[in-house]
């Protein structure tokens, strides 16, 4: 072989090493042994009350006690360069069919209502869905006033210069939205949203000495709000285990 593809080889599999090791420190991140244990209570419970199915029950289980045992290999989390996605669940495919609807109606996400006539709903019509089969609809039902979805607590990553959220939106009506970097971070958009669905960016400065920070989306007008294929990468930095 060739000493030059030799080298390009060597490179390669330095590369696909690191990667692999980003991937187990962002997961170890996300999901501590203290998340996994409490995701299975609420498992089990799930399951006493009647709400999943012995093969809904089977494969979350199945999922939680791997991640439990470390052997978890999450597909939804990417590596590439920017190296890190720290959304998981960006096009809400996952939905929580027994979440309330003024809170989160995906997994992974987290969800409130401060005042106002809201709901958050996944939207299935193919015109209102970017990818995949669902998109999260947001949507004001009468008065104004703020209903969300948060990311968790992400860890800091030292060294990075800011963190980058993308993400593709369309809307109807007088609608709004306020992204907001918090708790670690800092940075906000305030957007409105045309008919068709476009890319959309909002960046957030690290604090000093965070060890955490998260991210909010605040649906604060009217109209609806249509978002999808979220992605939320460090700038710089690398994340330690």
């Amino acid at each position: 072989m060739p000493r030059i593809s030799v080298l390009v080889l060597g490179l390669l599999a330095l590369a696909l090493a690191g990667e692999k090791e980003d991937k187990e420190a962002l997961t170890k991140s996300l999901w501590p042994k203290e998340r996994v244990e409490a995701a299975l209570k609420a498992v089990e419970k799930q399951k006493a009350d009647g709400l999943l199915s012995d093969a809904a029950y089977e494969k979350r289980k199945k999922m939680l006690d791997a991640r439990l045992a470390g052997a978890y290999e999450s597909k939804s989390l990417s590596t590439t360069d920017p190296p890190l996605n720290f959304i998981q669940n960006g096009g809400f495919e996952l939905v929580n069919k027994n979440s309330a609807r003024d809170r989160s109606r995906w997994l992974w996400w987290g969800g409130w209502s401060w005042g106002g006539d809201y709901e958050n709903m996944w939207e299935e019509k193919p015109e209102n869905v970017h990818g995949g089969r669902f998109s999260a609809r947001i949507r004001c039902t009468g008065k104004r006033g703020r209903i969300g979805i948060m990311t968790p607590k992400l860890p800091a990553v030292p060294g990075a210069t800011e963190y980058k959220l993308t993400f593709w939106a369309k809307g109807e009506g007088d609608n709004l939205l306020f992204v907001n970097f918090e708790s670690g971070a800092t940075g906000q958009l305030r957007q409105k949203f045309g008919p068709e669905w476009k890319e959309y960016t909002a960046l957030g400065k690290p604090e000093k000495d965070a060890k955490t920070f998260n991210v909010y989306l605040y649906h604060i007008g009217e109209g609806t709000i249509w978002l999808d294929d979220m992605s939320l990468v460090p700038v710089g930095g690398k994340l330690d285990e």
